[in-house]
């Protein structure tokens, strides 16, 4: 499954995920930020992607509504990682995989 991480500024929060979906599960991922693409490469990106997952609530209405259900949000608050690895955020990943699934 190809899948699209989204945070805001595409540093700490998407890349855990990506991380964990890349070296944990064997799937293809790719992280980045929301507001340091320009158009053309999300819709690109929107385009490969078989899933979106954003990890922050707040940026969901900027998906375009064609590729709303390909989304899932997973919700891990404001981007308070600075090194993105941290147990804490990994841990909620971890729920979100054992809850929702991909």
């Amino acid at each position: 499954m190809k899948i699209l991480c989204i945070c805001e500024r595409g540093n700490s929060r998407s890349v855990a995920l990506a991380w964990i979906l890349k070296d944990g599960m064997n799937q293809e991922a790719i992280a980045v930020g929301l507001r340091t693409m320009g158009q053309e490469t999300k819709d690109l990106l929107f385009r490969w992607a078989d899933r979106i997952i954003l990890v922050d609530k707040r940026l969901e209405f900027e998906i375009p509504e064609e590729f709303r259900h390909k989304t899932k949000v997973w919700d891990v608050g404001p981007d308070r990682y600075f090194r993105g690895f941290e147990p804490e955020l990994l841990d909620m990943y971890q729920h979100y995989l054992n809850t929702e699934g991909l």
